[in-house]
């Protein structure tokens, strides 16, 4: 059955694939150490301040949909430093806030920003933070994109390019190499040599 001999092969071709280059998600089920889930950002995203001093951000629901009136709290260590709530857009404010490293919080999800002066923010930073509160506010989500339109998602700009590119040449490989087998299995056995 040349169907099986195909679902053969493109399973030793993920085992294969899967043995060279694990899964972190496998990896960390391997680790000894004990791992916790937090709902907080573990990376600083920079975000520039506008010219007139303003440090903005959005806030949006797990499917791209901006939070109306939704409450931001935003600290710098303990310390809460300001208290907003969003706009018809999702989008919130905060005036002459200083320089500085600052958890800025939604509900249960919470992002990390080191916000800039435009003058002296570096060229990565970002014009606007922007928080993603997970599914039902079970989980949390993060990205640092500029601007999602009102009601989109912009998730997929987070992406690294060199991941994305890295995964469709898998992928790519995965399906060359069960087609190059099908077409192998279909001419039959290779003749043997006789001397």
């Amino acid at each position: 059955m040349p169907v099986l001999k195909l679902v053969r092969g493109v399973a030793v071709a993920l085992a294969t694939l899967g043995t060279v280059a694990p899964l972190p998600s496998v990896q960390a089920a391997n680790s000894s150490k004990k791992v916790s889930r937090s709902l907080h950002a573990t990376v600083a995203a920079d975000v520039s301040k506008s010219s007139d001093g303003t440090f903005a951000g959005r806030i949006v629901d797990h499917s791209g949909a901006v939070v109306e009136n939704a409450e931001v709290v935003i600290r710098q260590g303990k310390a809460e430093v300001s208290r907003t709530r969003t706009d018809n857009e999702g989008m919130f404010s905060v005036e002459n806030l200083k320089p500085g490293a600052y958890q800025v919080s939604s509900g249960t999800t919470e992002g990390l920003f080191r916000v800039w002066n435009e003058e002296t923010a570096p060229p990565s930073a970002r014009k606007n933070a922007l928080i993603v509160l997970g599914h039902n506010g079970a989980r949390g989500q993060y990205s640092n994109c500029d601007e999602c339109p009102p009601g989109g998602w912009c998730g997929f700009r987070s992406i690294d390019p060199t991941i994305a590119l890295l995964t469709a040449g898998v992928v790519a490989a995965v399906v060359l190499s069960a087609i190059t087998l099908s077409k192998v299995n279909e001419n039959g056995d290779c003749p043997t040599h006789s001397p």
